[in-house]
């Protein structure tokens, strides 16, 4: 498998196309899986009190991919089994979203489906499978598009090879996306030195206001 290792995310980033291609050996159907980073998903359920939506009650989800994407040759229904399927991860619904212990079995459906409709609306999470495309027989290759809001962090590339609705075998690669230029320069300092960071914002929202003020006085 290719893959371009890291992806730059500097001021002016709308958005990246990632081009993936490798090889396999023998016939099969090929399954393509980005996704990370992992963290912890907060979804709340809102409720009108008095004509007034507040929050009402909360299920957090441990070690939710930020970021899903699926590809494959064929529709992923029809590859294997569901209990297979499910195992490896593959699909947005088949993701092993775990609740906080506290949290009744038969209350996390309603809040997962939230869960997985948020990430949708944020075109950070792919229900529908891209496209693998194969190239004489053992070569393959497709494009992950990573929307302009994709969080930084550590992510992993999975391919599969199925074979009779069985895995025949898996690969595994990392994936880096990161700040760059001046937008990593700025969010580098505000995270080293909060302090300095925040005395040098009012400074400059000071000035700012009393620039202003110079201006529109003397019209």
């Amino acid at each position: 498998l290719w893959v371009d290792p890291t992806i730059a995310i500097t001021a002016g980033f709308s958005g990246a196309e990632l081009l993936l291609f490798g090889a396999i050996e023998g016939s099969g159907d090929v399954v393509v899986v980005v996704r990370g980073p992992a963290r912890r998903e907060v979804v709340r359920r809102k409720k009108r009190v008095a004509g007034i939506w507040v929050n009402g009650r909360t299920v957090a989800f441990e070690d939710v991919p930020a970021y899903y994407r699926v590809a494959s040759t064929r529709p992923i229904d029809g590859l294997a089994p569901e209990t297979t399927l499910a195992a490896l991860g593959i699909g947005a619904l088949r993701l092993p979203l775990r609740a906080a212990a506290s949290t009744k079995e038969s209350d996390i459906a309603p809040f997962r489906a939230a869960l997985v409709r948020n990430k949708k609306r944020l075109r950070l999470d792919g229900n529908e499978a891209g496209r693998v495309t194969k190239v004489e027989g053992r070569l393959f290759r497709t494009t992950v598009d990573f929307p302009a809001n994709v969080p930084t962090g550590a992510y992993a590339v999975e391919v599969f090879l199925l074979r009779d609705g069985r895995l025949v075998s898996r690969f595994k690669k990392a994936l880096a996306v990161h700040k760059a230029g001046i937008e990593a320069q700025v969010y580098n300092f505000a995270h080293e030195r909060s302090a300095l960071y925040g005395a040098i914002a009012i400074v400059i929202a000071l000035v700012a206001g009393w620039l202003a003020g110079v201006i529109f006085r003397k019209v």
